[in-house]
């Protein structure tokens, strides 16, 4: 009796040393990598890259004593297959994603911004603009599948936002139908890949200062500063 009393009292110290260990290694600091096109990358209304939505939410982690590593994979004009491409070659990138804890992805905007001759658009076509989002959601869905296979943890996408609202500032109506239809095929595929979604296209028609330049479609420092709020808000983090 004695002797599995001395046996239960050793496993349970053993159990809680372990327990002490684990706890005492695990660290509540955030690897953080972010992907995608042009607003990943940072670029400004004038074409110079600064700080974008990642920059601020990096600092903000680092403010709060939560951040590990940071990296930012973002590259101006990137499309969901240059992402896919990318994959098959960057070892590192592979790395990052099998490490993180937390990834942010905007891509998808260049798929459709690409196929667009902005000189030549009548916002009559507009019909025509959300066929092309139909053809591109496959390979956004593409993208995301090829993502999820190396990050397992939190994975946040960011939405469109009309990228040039002088453009389009008749039938309201049938724009916002469009970025509604948008931004419910990026909620399906978030939800398919278990990832949270911040959606752009209200707020940034509310705040025209979002969006400075006429003649770019990069959001101002008050327009990233806003997207790495909305992405803070999301994750709570504190």
């Amino acid at each position: 009796m004695k002797k599995k009393l001395i046996k239960l009292i050793s496993l349970m110290f053993i159990i809680i040393l372990v327990f002490e260990i684990y706890t005492y290694g695990k660290s509540d600091k955030l690897y953080y990598v972010a992907i995608g096109d042009s607003l990943s990358a940072g670029i400004n209304p004038y074409g110079k890259i600064e700080y974008g939505y990642n920059d601020y939410i990096k600092d903000y982690l680092n403010k709060k004593k939560h951040l590990a590593y940071y990296k930012n994979y973002g590259k101006s004009g990137y499309e969901t297959n240059d992402i896919k491409e990318e994959l098959n070659y960057n070892l590192k990138l592979r790395k990052d994603l099998r490490e993180s804890d937390l990834v942010t992805i905007s891509i998808g905007a260049n798929d459709l911004l690409h196929r667009i001759d902005f000189r030549n658009f009548e916002i009559s076509r507009l019909l025509e603009l959300k066929d092309q989002v139909r053809l591109i959601i496959p390979n956004l869905d593409n993208c995301l599948k090829e993502i999820r296979k190396y990050a397992k943890e939190k994975i946040v996408i960011v939405g469109y936002y009309n990228p040039i609202p002088f453009l389009f500032n008749t039938n309201q109506k049938d724009l916002d139908n469009l970025f509604a239809y948008i931004d419910d095929e990026y909620k399906a595929l978030a939800k398919k890949y278990n990832c949270k979604y911040i959606s752009l296209y209200e707020s940034f028609k509310k705040n025209k200062d979002f969006l400075p330049n006429p003649s770019d479609i990069h959001p101002s420092i008050e327009g990233y500063k806003y997207i790495s709020n909305e992405i803070i808000k999301k994750l709570a983090l504190s």
